[in-house]
């Protein structure tokens, strides 16, 4: 039984996070039963990031560990490709993952125009309080901390440009504003090529490049943001990227019928280790936890370890890391928002003030 963790479908995409795209698409084109649960927030994972899977006992996060356990498994959408076509796989999986979401990250979170009009208002939408107030502003800037090896930088008022699409990408060709779409044209042009007249990547069926190349390309296309250049530049100069998606998504995403209807969406597990459920339900037991859990770790034998596959070494150990940094931003957010405050005292000691939600 495979269960998937994801963000939820949003501005006319699969998915609003392109590695839950690819992960998804995966599982469509290997024709696997699963079940979907809307989690729309990365702290329902243990490791702090999604997609999630859960496959029997065993759970797995993040695009790259969850691909390679599935094909591990047997799992494999590469399988009956010769070694050349597999690292080709190699080299352009790297690229899509790269290039095409740096691009993605510019054009959301550094045109100020689609974060404020589209892209904030899509996850509060998505979000319950507090996270839709703070992950926002967070992933903007994870997202310029990312963008900084480019020097990513808007020196101009984009406002000022032509309202029609057509005029403004000219003009915008003309001055050179901004060097991330001609990164974009390049991956474009590298990725259209490679797809030449086929009708996959690497043939006549979906393969995992597929669904990465799918995943990435899907919110460059399909989001109708307030600025629709990326999907402006796929429609008018690499029209046989943009029939890729649109097969793809017919193929794989539209509705159907009879024993292939797609997934069921379902509640959580039980059992999901989650940090925010048992920090919740259980605040007491959520801090034992801690401290089991790490001195567990520390101390567990190397036989044992060698038992358990990288992939669940990989997963305690990101948990680990998460619960700390999970207790570290909610005491940072209790005390920037002033719900517990700190005073010193003259005899070393230290009073906590709660506020009074009516004073």
């Amino acid at each position: 039984m495979i269960q998937l963790y994801v963000w939820s479908p949003a501005l006319g995409a699969p998915s609003i996070d392109p590695k839950c795209v690819v992960i998804e698409s995966y599982l469509r084109v290997l024709e696997l039963k699963y079940s979907v649960v809307y989690a729309n927030d990365p702290q329902t994972s243990p490791t702090g990031e999604l997609p999630l899977l859960k496959h029997n006992a065993t759970w797995v996060a993040g695009v790259d560990r969850i691909l390679s356990y599935l094909a591990k498994q047997g799992l494999d959408a590469n399988e009956g490709l010769s070694p050349v076509e597999k690292a080709d796989y190699q080299a352009y999986n790297t690229m899509a993952q790269e290039k095409l979401y740096d691009c993605m990250l510019y054009t959301w979170y550094a045109d100020m125009t689609n974060f404020v009009k589209s892209i904030r208002p899509t996850y509060a939408q998505l979000l319950s309080f507090p996270s839709r107030y703070l992950v926002p502003i967070q992933l903007k800037k994870n997202a310029k901390a990312r963008l900084a090896k480019y020097n990513v930088e808007i020196t101009s008022d984009d406002t000022t440009l032509p309202e029609n699409e057509k005029e403004e990408m000219l003009e915008l060709q003309r001055t050179g504003w901004h060097h991330m779409y001609r990164l974009a044209r390049e991956t474009y042009s590298v990725l259209d090529n490679k797809l030449g007249d086929k009708d996959y990547m690497m043939g006549d069926r979906a393969t995992t490049l597929d669904c990465v190349v799918f995943g990435y390309l899907s919110l460059h296309y399909y989001p109708d943001l307030a600025h629709k250049r990326l999907q402006h530049i796929l429609k008018e100069e690499y029209p046989r990227l943009a029939s890729f998606c649109d097969r793809f998504h017919a193929t794989y995403f539209a509705p159907h019928t009879g024993d292939n209807e797609g997934p069921t969406v379902s509640e959580p597990a039980n059992d999901i280790p989650s940090l925010w459920r048992t920090m919740i339900s259980n605040p007491r037991g959520f801090l034992t936890t801690i401290k089991d859990d790490t001195a567990a770790y520390m101390s567990s034998a190397d036989d044992n370890k060698k038992k358990r596959s990288e992939a669940q070494l990989d997963f305690e150990r990101k948990r680990i890391w998460s619960i700390a940094g999970g207790v570290t931003f909610l005491l940072a957010y209790i005390i920037y928002n002033g719900i517990v405050s700190v005073q010193v005292v003259d005899d070393d000691e230290y009073e906590y003030e709660y506020e009074d939600d009516e004073a």
